[in-house]
């Protein structure tokens, strides 16, 4: 028998948005919240981390002044070092293979930093090296997101569609993080030469355009697949409209207009103003890229 005070509430009501709510706010679904977006957070830092070295894998270094190769090294290990002492550290359980990874990638990362000295006479394993902790950390990131989506990663095109999707996130990241840093870097590397920055923005203006690319193809599929008139993809894109509105203006069309005019930047040979327009670039990216996370894990859809 129901009590008088007790709350009840219909599904899909504001009651029962004002219960999911009240959940939250509560300890155990505050600690709960903050669990999933600590692992959020770091499937994005492993797929920053592994983009960053796979985009200087492709560049030339004896073109590149070593103190920033071993400036990203040393980026890339501190970033790595926190995402395996800090699940030690708090007692939060997390997926043993991203652990391992996660360790091999600042195993990788440490001897990039041994090798940027010799970058210029020993360029091609240091870009072996950088490749293979690069995909390392792509894999904590694909492994990592995995944990978080649950039982329809065992889909063949789930599966494929979320290690692209987040490979592609990935390089995103990585070239524009590598890009505006090395912007910076010419303000006192000043005998560098300009190719490498030409390279990694070139990278940057197609890692943009097929991001976009597969958005829209994995929307498609989500849309050819329903088998109901009004298909579920609209009315969660509807529902979601702020995160999708993140995910699509600031994170792809906000950078891509950012990335063409860096590229225009770079053929005056205009490396400060590049830089300061990869500034914001880049906060746009971080935000886009962590509402396609949001994204990925609530819908249970490579994006």
């Amino acid at each position: 028998m129901r009590g008088k005070n007790t709350f009840h509430s219909v599904p899909g009501t504001p009651c029962d948005a004002i219960r999911r709510l009240w959940r939250r706010l509560t300890f155990e679904g505050l600690r709960n919240t903050l669990r999933l977006y600590g692992v959020v957070l770091a499937t994005f830092l492993y797929s920053l981390t592994g983009g960053m070295l796979v985009v200087l894998a492709t560049g030339r270094a004896e073109q590149i002044a070593w103190k920033f190769l071993q400036l990203m090294g040393s980026a890339v290990f501190a970033i790595a070092c926190l995402l395996v002492l800090w699940p030690m550290l708090s007692g939060e359980a997390v997926n043993g293979w991203v652990m391992r990874l996660g360790v091999l990638l600042a195993l990788a990362s440490a001897t990039v930093i041994v090798l940027a000295p010799f970058a210029e006479t020993a360029s091609r394993a240091f870009r072996v090296v950088c490749g293979l902790g690069g995909l390392v950390g792509l894999s904590a990131g694909c492994v990592s997101v995995a944990a978080l989506v649950g039982p329809s990663f065992g889909t063949p095109f789930f599966t494929a569609g979320l290690i692209i999707g987040q490979a592609l996130s990935g390089i995103l990241l990585g070239s524009i993080t590598i890009t505006w840093l090395l912007g910076h870097a010419y303000l006192t590397a000043t005998r560098m030469t300009i190719a490498p920055l030409g390279h990694f923005s070139r990278i940057l203006l197609w890692a943009v355009a097929v991001r976009g690319g597969f958005l829209l193809l994995s929307i498609a599929v989500a849309w050819m697949t329903s088998n109901n008139a009004a298909p579920p993809i609209l009315a969660r894109i509807a529902d979601a409209w702020i995160v999708v509105l993140l995910r699509v203006g600031v994170g792809l069309v906000a950078v891509g207009v950012f990335a063409l005019m860096v590229r225009a930047c770079v053929r005056l040979r205009a490396t400060q103003s590049a830089t300061g327009i990869l500034y914001f670039g880049s906060l746009f990216a971080y935000i886009g890229e962590l509402a396609n996370q949001h994204l990925v894990v609530a819908w249970a859809w490579p994006m």
